[in-house]
């Protein structure tokens, strides 16, 4: 869970990702200007403060929200009365017992930007929420030891932790595995139903799948995945029915993002590249489409001398007439024809997979923990180690850093405290000591009226601290589903940040059609921040992408740019500096990776063949000189965790593996064959046709492009068959553990903790990328990366235990050796990001910025020139 410096997380790339064309702003006519314009990539659409999972998106919903705390110049939190923080005070101290006590004095007088106060009841329901056991999002506060916590989450008594841990993660395992038979309960259905008379194909309509479900005598294992209740048949088939419309509405959803992703998924433009004499097809966006989903197909063969070069394209097989067919012609046939002829694949092997697993998982665990349930309700109602001092016990002060607060004892009907010289006091109590809390206990206030509201509830839940309610239905997976992440409360963020969501009329209520338009997202001031009115009375953010970026800013379309830090973007911005455009650049609290499904690729031997088949210098040449550099481990060179061989002349320290290090085309087509022996494969074997996946819309403007195109080519050579795509929805994709090879890039946090990406009881959507579930799921099949995974989290959790940062360092780095020898992450590289704004445009932006911080970390000071 990443902590921004201020209110919001800073806007410089988390994925250094292609974007989309940049759209017309109706701002941008001959008018008075009246809004500050922001370069964003392109977004997901999840502008959901507990879901948001990619960077752009977070920077979206960020703008709205405050954090508990906020940090300074050197990442150290901090709060108080001149901070956007929640907390007015704070400290944390070790007790008789040796157990960390914090305790945070809650402001009076905050307001969300709809105007109802802040209150420490949202404090609550957002704890309760993040430390709910079916929540998915990024965050893994719940991986701190709070006193009661486990025994709240699992709703059991265990005598140890390590107890309680080892049923936490028995009970995902269970939800996981239930999951999986709910999702081939539809597989089983078509392969039995749909199989054709040679027994090797299979043919079943929709309407003729619905048929089937009606007479389906459904398992055992679903049964027991869908209802803890004896349901009647006729019950278990219409949920059946429920699955398989959900399954359809997903797939659907994943070819219209296909479609997108194909536009610009074919490189034309370099003079390497097989397309390039073929861009005038090339040319058609269905026509792109079709041979991305493999509807049309690329012929390699020489017709003179009938040999296959792979580098090479000599026609297209396939329909290619296709000048008469709409994107959405297209996108029906290829729907048609796959949930007819090959739902099992869809099923198996598509991000819709991967979507339907994670959904079924998380209703089978909400099943799995009622089972605990009493019939006088929860056994464990509350966190025993969460507490507001003026809702339990007789506390009536408290002395933090030397101040003495009054506890407020009694509250307004609103939550308010009734006297203005009295305040709410949060104390979390957690076992020993955890260097990392402190940023957990950071995290966004959003308002529980808004993100539990619905039809039954339309001023949202009750939070009720004393009679423990919090606002949350416990391990309900449908309540997160449909009430935390509805379509208003994913498309329409609301906080008490500086600046909240409207649209092009400036309204109070936008929708999230009108929010986020044509690439365009809309926000106003909210004059109720906590800190005074934004001196900026309209924000916009316009999706822009990197190759437009300067060009957009050049030209007024945009105020504020991220542009790439390549050679051609530096002098460019050289010679716009007379014109009055200025430049910031600071080192990026992240890095750039290669990452590998374990669940995709399964043989460790054959991920370690890809990883010694990529050159990762060629992504750093992407850059300016000076303003990258390749990293030896998976860990940004800008946390004090990083294992340096010499700090002032940023030296790594080797890391010890062979297949991560790069020689020469020659030596690694030798240590390629030398794994595909390990692995007991040859040329043409079905495990070695994958994808590469650039997390980004365009192709060629990644810069670990070259280094993938470069690897294909050499694995091509050596018999395999791997293709180049890239996705704009990678990075959702990525949450459902659907890609197998893909380059993107980690926004890293403040502390270098690795739980959340490489714990093997993290429950985090980053750990499906990395192919725990199937890993979990199949130990014996996965004894060496079982055993890996094992040792690994025992490191992870031996560096939490310490406060020392001394003691700490040797331990990371021996955890960041096991996950190299998982072979599931190779790093890239490091990178400056690059700010570029107009001066005549804009003023207020932060001139000190360092990795900890961006020029907009300030936003409410920035305003029109």
């Amino acid at each position: 869970m990443k902590i921004s410096r201020k209110t919001v997380t800073s806007l410089a790339l988390c994925a250094a990702i292609g974007l989309t064309s940049v759209s017309a702003l109706s701002g941008c006519k001959k008018t008075k200007k009246d809004s500050i314009v922001i370069m964003t990539e392109d977004v997901s659409g999840l502008f959901n403060p507990f879901y948001a999972t990619t960077g752009a998106d977070m920077s979206v919903t960020g703008l709205t929200q405050i954090n508990m705390l906020s940090t300074d110049e050197n990442a150290q939190p901090i709060a108080g009365d001149t901070e956007p923080t929640v907390v007015k005070d704070f400290e944390y101290k070790i007790n008789e017992s040796g157990d960390t006590v914090y305790t945070f004095v809650i402001k009076n007088g905050i307001k969300f930007s709809d105007g109802v106060p802040l209150t420490i009841n949202d404090v609550f329901f957002n704890l309760y929420e993040y430390l709910d056991p079916v929540y998915t999002g990024s965050s893994t506060m719940y991986s701190t030891k709070i006193k009661g916590l486990a025994n709240y989450r699992t709703q059991t008594n265990y005598a140890t932790t390590e107890m309680s841990d080892q049923a936490q993660s028995d009970i995902t395992n269970t939800a996981n595995l239930m999951g999986e038979e709910r999702l081939y309960e539809l597989v089983d259905v078509f392969q039995t139903e749909g199989k054709t008379a040679t027994g090797t194909s299979y043919s079943l309509s929709q309407s003729g799948m619905e048929t089937a479900i009606s007479e389906w005598y459904v398992s055992e294992g679903y049964k027991k995945a869908v209802s803890a209740d004896d349901l009647t048949e006729d019950q278990y088939r219409a949920k059946l029915k429920e699955d398989y419309a959900f399954a359809l509405k997903t797939f659907k959803e994943e070819l219209q993002n296909d479609f997108k992703s194909a536009r610009d998924a074919f490189d034309v433009t370099s003079d390497t590249s097989m397309y390039k004499e073929h861009a005038k097809l090339l040319e058609s966006d269905v026509f792109k489409f079709y041979l991305y989903e493999g509807y049309i197909t690329a012929d390699h063969v020489n017709p003179e001398t009938g040999l296959k070069e792979k580098n090479k394209i000599y026609k297209f097989d396939g329909n290619t007439e296709v000048s008469d067919v709409t994107e959405e012609q297209a996108i029906n046939k290829v729907f048609n024809d796959k949930i007819s002829t090959a739902l099992n694949e869809v099923l198996s092997y598509w991000a819709t997979a991967g979507t339907l697993q994670t959904r079924f998982s998380a209703d089978a665990m909400t099943i799995l923990l009622h089972e605990n349930e009493s019939t006088d309700g929860l056994a464990y109602p509350n966190i025993s180690g969460i507490k507001s001092l003026g809702h339990t016990g007789d506390q009536t002060k408290v002395v933090i850093n030397e101040k003495e607060y009054n506890v407020a004892r009694e509250h307004n009907a609103d939550g308010t405290p009734k006297n203005a010289d009295e305040y709410d006091v949060l104390e979390i109590t957690i076992d020993g000591t955890d260097p990392k809390a402190i940023f957990s206990f950071a995290f966004t206030v959003a308002p529980v009226h808004y993100y539990t509201a619905d039809a039954q509830h339309p001023n949202g839940r009750t939070v009720d601290i004393a009679n423990n309610k919090f606002g949350v239905e416990y391990a309900d997976s449908s309540f997160q589903t449909n009430v935390i992440q509805s379509p208003e409360h994913v498309g329409v963020p609301v906080g008490a940040g500086a600046f909240k969501a409207t649209d092009r009329d400036n309204s109070d209520n936008p929708t999230p059609s009108t929010f986020n338009n044509s690439n365009v997202i809309y926000y106003k001031a909210n004059d109720g921040f906590l800190l005074g009115a934004p001196k900026a009375k309209k924000i916009r953010m316009q999706v822009v992408s990197s190759t437009n970026a300067l060009d957009s800013l050049e030209n007024g379309a945009i105020d504020y740019a991220t542009p790439q830090f390549t050679p051609q973007n530096s002098r460019r911005l050289a010679s716009m500096q007379n014109k009055g455009f200025g430049q910031l650049d600071a080192w990026q609290l992240g890095y750039g990776y290669i990452g590998i499904n374990a669940g995709k690729v399964k043989n460790i031997n054959l991920r370690k063949a890809i990883m010694a088949a990529m050159q990762t210098e060629l992504a750093v040449q992407y850059y300016e000189s000076g303003t990258a550099a390749r990293i030896d481990w998976p860990m940004s060179m800008e946390s004090w965790a990083y294992p340096w061989q010499d700090k002032v002349s940023r030296t790594s320290k080797q890391n010890g593996k062979s297949y991560t290090q790069w020689n020469n085309v020659e030596s690694a087509k030798q240590k390629i064959q030398k794994y595909m022996n390990e692995a007991g494969v040859s040329e043409g074997d079905a495990q070695l046709k994958i994808t590469f996946t650039i997390a980004g819309a365009s192709i060629t403007e990644h810069p670990t492009y070259a280094v993938f195109k470069q690897a294909a080519e050499i694995l091509n050579d050596m018999g395999w068959n791997v293709e180049v795509k890239p996705d704009s929805q990678a990075l959702t994709k990525l949450a459902t553990g659907s890609l197998a090879v893909w380059a993107a890039a980690w926004g890293s946090s403040l502390d270098p903790d690795m739980y959340q990406v490489y714990h093997k009881n993290s429950t985090a959507t980053s750990v499906y990328a990395w192919g725990y579930r199937e890993i979990k799921a199949d130990t014996t099949t996965y004894s060496e990366e079982w055993r890996i995974i094992n040792e690994l989290s025992a490191v992870i959790d031996e560096a939490r235990s310490k406060i020392d940062q001394a003691e700490r360092v040797p331990l990371y780095e021996k955890a960041l050796g096991y996950v190299l020898d998982l072979a599931v992450e190779m790093p890239v590289y490091q990178r400056k990001n690059l700010y570029a704004y107009n001066t005549k445009t804009i003023k207020g932006l932060s001139s000190k910025v360092n990795p900890y911080t961006s020029p907009l970390e300030k936003i409410w000071e920035l305003e029109l020139a």
